[in-house]
């Protein structure tokens, strides 16, 4: 492309101080060689945009491919928190209404007391493709959109709930811990220590997930339309 170059400016410059021509014949072989490297210059710029373009797309699909991925494997995360959740609830209303708790099924569920359920997104995929400035190169405004309102919004509101969540049961445990003793043993009074009114109306409150759920519920609402528009770009993936 240079040489070519290099070949017109010196063909002009060779018909500009060529005497041996009248003026209007220079002028006219000047032209042409000046639209020839108009020509050239303009369609090196198209196939080198057309270039960019087609390895943006390229990225945007390995992105989107890999994102898909991501999702799904959140969903069965969430699907299965929304779960934890739910079960929580049921068993800690139950131990706050039952005026005696039954030891089997207190055995059974303790774990409702202490477990600390929270989602871990797969972002970093996300975060990365962001970071780059490469968010824009996805053409498709809506999937765009969605993408950036599940990552920013819904997905920060259901974290920032659960931690919210798991710091008022750490405060639970805490008073737990220091009501509890004979904890293992055949002296362990945890089913009178729940019974506590202090406690239990931690435990009122704890039972309390539904605005967790229904987070949960969206955001795996939205993680399905993204899936669908991706496969509807990508059918064969």
């Amino acid at each position: 492309m240079e040489h070519e170059l290099k070949k017109h400016l010196h063909n002009i410059l060779k018909e500009a101080g060529n005497r041996k021509k009248n003026i209007w014949k220079r002028l006219g072989e000047i032209l042409v060689e000046i639209l020839i490297i108009v020509f050239a210059v303009s369609f090196a710029v198209y196939m080198e945009k057309q270039r960019e373009h087609a390895h943006e797309e390229k990225e945007v699909k390995e992105f989107l491919i890999g994102l898909k991925t991501d999702l799904e494997n959140d969903i069965k995360e969430m699907t299965g928190d929304i779960w934890g959740y739910s079960t929580c609830s049921t068993w800690l209303k139950y131990f706050v209404k039952e005026q005696q708790v039954n030891k089997d099924s207190l055995n059974k569920y303790t774990w409702v007391l202490i477990s600390k359920t929270h989602l871990l997104p797969n972002k970093g995929r996300y975060e990365g493709f962001k970071a780059s400035g490469k968010m824009n190169t996805i053409q498709n405004h809506k999937l765009r959109n969605n993408i950036l309102d599940l990552y920013e919004e819904r997905i920060v509101g259901l974290t920032n709930a659960t931690k919210e969540y798991i710091e008022l049961k750490g405060k639970m445990l805490q008073l737990l811990y220091a009501k509890r003793m004979g904890i293992g043993t055949k002296s362990d009074n945890l089913v009178m220590v729940l019974k506590d009114n202090e406690l239990r109306n931690y435990l009122l409150a704890l039972a309390d997930v539904g605005e967790i759920i229904q987070r949960y519920q969206s955001a795996i609402k939205e993680v399905k339309v993204i899936v669908q528009i991706i496969d509807e770009i990508y059918p064969e993936h």
